[in-house]
């Protein structure tokens, strides 16, 4: 009989490397649903997604095409989308975990104190691809 604590949980895992504003709300989208589905769910962020996680950068227009994201905060305003931060707290709140990659944040000049505190930790590749290795989705975005 499976319990609890002997249960294997579906794995998903996602390397975000774009810091483009549609794409982090997406990748924190497709996080919140698995999770919402019972799924674990990784994020790794890489070299443009770093600078989006870097404290007070989740609402900068850097990567992401103006007209697009003037649509995205046009149904922010609405109501009818929710914000980066917002999506953040929600994927948190249901378990996500997630990663920022030693080697982007070397190459971004980023340090771990300059990212937002929901950063879990510091992981390079090889750690991420053991996680990957064990999941039923696995993304780049």
């Amino acid at each position: 009989m499976e319990t609890e604590s002997t249960k294997k949980y579906e794995r998903m895992t996602i390397i975000l490397h774009s810091g483009a504003y549609d794409r982090v709300s997406n990748a924190l989208s497709l996080a919140a649903i698995g999770l919402s589905m019972g799924m674990e769910a990784y994020i790794l962020l890489t070299y443009e997604a770093v600078d989006r996680f870097v404290k007070g950068h989740f609402e900068d227009i850097k990567g992401t095409e103006p007209g697009l994201y003037k649509k995205m905060h046009d149904g922010i305003e609405t109501g009818k989308f929710h914000n980066i931060e917002e999506k953040l707290a929600t994927a948190r709140e249901l378990g996500l975990k997630l990663y920022a990659c030693n080697t982007a944040m070397a190459t971004m000049g980023v340090e771990k104190k300059d990212m937002v505190e929901e950063v879990d930790d510091i992981m390079g590749l090889t750690a991420f691809i053991q996680l990957a290795k064990e999941a039923t989705i696995n993304w780049y975005i």
